[in-house]
């Protein structure tokens, strides 16, 4: 892969970051107050983050090694927040 296209993909990818990081603060949030738009909100995001994976995989010049890699991380990433918060009600 090209300097210049990688340059082009990174947005993206950062973009996804971005996402995930919304989904678990908006996830804790919709739960430690209870407000059920906060969740919907929160799984919004994921969603997002959703298509612009698929989005990503199909177009990016990524290897495929890479392209598994990110798709594992967002399926992977909804289960942190409930799991976290789960553990802090059990320690808490």
């Amino acid at each position: 892969m090209s300097g210049v296209l990688l340059i082009e993909t990174a947005p993206w990818l950062g973009l996804t970051i971005l996402l995930a990081g919304c989904y678990g603060i908006l996830y804790g949030v919709g739960r430690l107050t209870g407000r059920r738009a906060v969740s919907v909100a929160a799984f919004g995001c994921w969603g997002a983050q959703c298509a612009l994976v698929v989005a990503i995989v199909l177009t990016a010049p990524l290897q495929s090694d890479w392209k598994l890699v990110l798709i594992l991380f967002t399926l992977g990433f909804l289960g942190i927040p409930p799991v976290t918060w789960h553990l802090l009600e059990r320690t808490h």
